[in-house]
């Protein structure tokens, strides 16, 4: 089921890109702040800033300055609501400082009341905190960050390892969903289950002028399939990551004469927001794959989780295996075949009917089966019902918010019956008068 499964995600990330592009969505309650190499040299200013680091990583000292600016209010507007800082204390640096001092700021903006939520990236089941950082850090509140065994899907619970064993923990686009829930005053109790399947997430864009959404980039990605269906060399054409709808920052753009507002610029002021916080530096490979946005930070897979349960909440996409459908139907269709060659149901009812296609099939053989228009007609009938497939699965997407599993490519291999089925049923049944070869 290997090929199955990588051919179902081609597909479904096809009709991902699709769905993004006819169906653009306004920007989220969620800012990103980026921690990139420019920051971090704008900040330190040859010394004469107040970032303590020239270069990644920071100091603990610049962490708890990051993190106090971020959490409390600022220039007349409101804390966000919560902030998830996607970066691993995992163990404790001689060279970044004393991790007791922003333990100690920790404790303090829990104790604030004014002060932001804020939940540190807790790793996983196999990377997690050490010991002595979570001391240091005062035991703060954690998110899972990484997990395995699910694919390129999003769990909105996994295992989080930690010195007392291993326990399921929210991950960190579910946490920040209930803390808005909660200031929302909304009512979200059905994303505390521990029986919540993984989110396969789908990426979203902007309608912003600058932004590619719209039919024409439907059309570019249906001639890119098309070229490379008659092996020429195309790609798809990719949309920059400030297309995402989330507002996004830099993290020296909140300093200066005139910093930018860390509220998103839709949301009035006293909505509540949520902040993600993430370092944006190639060189520490802290990269995910996107089928919308290509090679993206790490910090955007939380964000894009966010998005989607935002925007369609319990009814969010999961991956469904009906695999047991799949085959289902795949013997149903050996069965037709199988009748329609005469292997049973020569009699009565059915026969008469069979009767009635072997003749229709007959005219069209005498027609000429070696003929330009035959031959065109056939492969009509097959790219109709390639389309056919794809179509089911917008609709899936679109409708049911299924990502079926296990079927996409057992229903491409129909069309392949005539060859395989029908060429060895015909041996069974060139005795049996009126079988059609």
């Amino acid at each position: 089921m290997g090929l199955a499964s990588a051919a179902d995600r081609a597909l479904s990330n096809q009709l991902g890109r699709f769905r993004a592009f006819t169906q653009p969505i306004g920007t989220a309650p969620i800012t990103v702040v980026n921690i990139d190499y420019p920051s971090i040299n704008g900040l330190h200013n040859s010394g004469k800033g107040w970032m303590g680091a020239d270069d990644w990583p920071l100091t603990y000292a610049d962490h708890g300055r990051i993190l106090r600016d971020l959490a409390m209010p600022r220039n007349g507007e409101s804390a966000p609501t919560a902030i998830f800082y996607d970066i691993l204390f995992e163990r404790p640096r001689v060279m970044s400082g004393n991790l007791d001092s922003l333990g100690r700021t920790l404790s303090r903006l829990r104790e604030n009341s004014n002060a932001a939520r804020i939940y540190l990236a807790g790793g996983g089941s196999f990377l997690s905190m050490s010991k002595q950082s979570l001391s240091q850090l005062k035991n703060p509140s954690l998110a899972v960050s990484a997990w395995d065994g699910v694919g390129d899907n999003y769990p909105l619970q996994a295992q989080l390892s930690n010195i007392a064993g291993s326990k399921i923990t929210v991950s960190a686009a579910s946490i920040l969903y209930q803390e808005l829930c909660r200031a929302r005053h909304e009512d979200c109790r059905w994303i505390q289950s521990t029986a919540l399947p993984p989110l396969s997430p789908q990426w979203f864009i902007t309608a912003n002028s600058d932004c590619p959404a719209g039919k024409l980039s439907v059309w570019h990605d249906v001639k890119a399939i098309i070229m490379r269906f008659a092996t020429f060399s195309a790609s798809l054409e990719y949309p920059p990551s400030s297309c995402m709808p989330v507002h996004q920052v830099r993290l020296s753009q909140l300093y200066g004469e005139q910093p930018v507002s860390l509220r998103p610029p839709h949301t009035r002021l006293g909505e509540p927001y949520v902040v993600l916080v993430g370092n944006v530096m190639p060189s520490l490979n802290d990269y995910v794959e996107s089928p919308l946005y290509g090679q993206i930070a790490g910090v955007y897979l939380h964000a894009n989780a966010l998005i989607n349960l935002i925007h369609q909440g319990e009814q969010y996409i999961i991956e469904r295996d009906i695999f047991w459908f799949s085959l289902f139907m795949l013997l149903v269709t050996i069965s037709i075949c199988m009748w329609f060659r005469g292997t049973f149901g020569q009699h009565g009812w059915f026969g008469r009917i069979r009767k009635m296609f072997v003749a229709a099939m007959i005219y069209v053989e005498k027609i000429g089966s070696g003929s330009l228009i035959i031959k065109t007609f056939k492969s009509m009938l097959i790219s109709v019902f390639y389309a056919a497939t794809v179509i089911t699965g917008y609709m899936a997407f679109s409708i049911f918010n299924l990502h079926p599993q296990g079927w996409f490519v057992l229903l491409a291999l129909i069309p392949f019956l005539k060859e395989v089925v029908l060429s060895g049923e015909s041996r069974y049944a060139q005795d049996n008068e009126g079988s059609y070869e």
